[in-house]
């Protein structure tokens, strides 16, 4: 019984994070124009591009991203431009630095999304 209960949570807790199945970026990717970039926490924000998803997270977090609405991701000031490194997160009053960019699934996406 003792090992049904631990296998049982850890399949549970592999179902509620969604960071157990996302792939770093390996390279830069042109978003386009229609993408949308929200909110996940104050750490993290979500891309959808088309049917592509990916989570970024920033350095040391992010002052504004809990409250903002309007979210930009750019590289080297190329807007829509997301890199595995050196690319930014712009809020209305912040401007953070991307600390990890990951591709996800839709499913993930929409766990972000749904949070809020």
């Amino acid at each position: 019984m003792k090992l049904f209960t631990a296998v049982a949570l850890t399949v549970a807790s592999l179902a509620c994070a969604p960071s157990a199945f996302a792939d770093p970026l390996d390279a830069c990717v042109d978003l386009g124009s229609s993408h949308e970039v929200r909110r996940a926490s104050g750490r993290l924000a979500v891309i959808k591009d088309d049917d592509r998803y990916y989570r970024v997270s920033v350095i040391n977090g992010c002052s504004d991203l809990s409250n903002t609405t309007r979210l930009s991701v750019s590289t080297e000031k190329q807007a829509g431009r997301l890199c595995p490194s050196g690319s930014t997160l712009t809020t209305v009053r912040d401007s953070c630095d991307i600390a990890a960019v990951e591709k996800i699934n839709e499913g993930t996406y929409k766990q972000y999304t749904r949070r809020r």
